[in-house]
């Protein structure tokens, strides 16, 4: 009764059995308020580039931008002036989406029950063709964690069974961070094995840009997460993500702490696949990525 008669989560009742003089199902309730049912695929996410760009109009952000223009960059007022107009953005950014999510939230109601009297059935959810699709691994994963909401006790403990199995399938998904690597075998892997991109392939220049001539200098793409981009379909979507530059050499560098070192012993080996070379132990992998490329560990 909760889900056609759009019970609120702040509703703590069981109007339905109030109604008819039964004894109030507390454990279904409490269910039911307590995993936002009132989530929609239609609920507005974020804010189109036209809502985004309304921000700049506001009053207080062109007095700021105006101020900004006026003092001298690097300046400690400049920077001062500078963050006042980051934050306020985002707060109007975050005040808007608000807005936009309770207005949707007021009006949704009525809106699918006219559809419905009309015999229409309920407005599809708009798709967001930024968005990569999913892989089958994904979609399993986020199909778990939003399937419908059951109406007796045994079918929530059947949905959340079923999310947490798709949960543990997903773990074994890699999605950035090299795979720990403990039994590699001391040969090195075959070349035969990677992909071999033309000269013109965006991870091909990727590839080259991670060597060094000299020992000053400091690339900016993680030398690991190419070689996985290497191992994997050249029209695969997360090759693009492995192969981006990061802003300086030392994100980089905590991005090749947090990432891959973090995940290794001291004595686990590894392998460099932009190298085809095994990396007897995590020295010799630090070792290797200062000297070959750049990487400060």
């Amino acid at each position: 009764p909760f889900q056609k008669h759009y019970l609120g989560r702040i509703v703590r009742a069981d109007p339905w059995a109030v109604i008819r003089r039964q004894k109030p199902q507390h454990a279904l309730i409490d269910q039911a308020c307590s995993i936002g049912h009132s989530m929609s695929k239609r609920r507005p996410t974020g804010l189109t580039a036209e809502q985004t760009a309304s921000v700049a109009s506001d009053p207080r952000v062109r007095r700021l931008t105006t101020q900004m223009r006026k003092l001298r960059p690097g300046s400690e007022q400049h920077k001062k002036t500078h963050r006042e107009l980051r934050s306020l953005k985002q707060k109007l950014k975050r005040e808007l989406k608000q807005k936009i999510r309770d207005d949707w939230t007021d009006e949704q109601a009525v809106d699918d029950i006219e559809r419905q009297l009309q015999g229409i059935g309920f407005a599809k959810p708009l798709v967001d063709h930024a968005v990569r699709p999913r892989r089958p691994a994904q979609k399993l994963l986020v199909d778990a964690l939003t399937a419908p909401v059951d109406d007796t006790l045994d079918g929530q403990y059947r949905r959340r069974d079923d999310a947490i199995e798709a949960i543990v399938a997903y773990c074994n998904v890699e999605e950035g961070p090299t795979v720990r690597r403990t039994n590699i075998p001391s040969t090195t892997v075959s070349r035969e094995s990677l992909h071999e991109p033309s000269e013109d392939n965006p991870l091909f220049l990727a590839t080259m840009s991670v060597f060094i001539d000299k020992p000053e200098q400091r690339p900016r793409r993680c030398f690991l997460c190419i070689g996985a981009a290497l191992r994997l379909p050249l029209d695969d979507p997360s090759v693009e993500d492995k192969i981006q530059e990061f802003y300086t050499p030392g994100d980089l560098s905590k991005h090749f702490r947090r990432r891959h070192l973090s995940q290794l012993r001291d004595n686990d080996q590894s392998v460099c696949q932009v190298c085809d070379m095994t990396l007897l132990h995590k020295m010799h992998l630090q070792r290797h990525a200062i000297s070959i490329h750049g990487t400060v560990s």
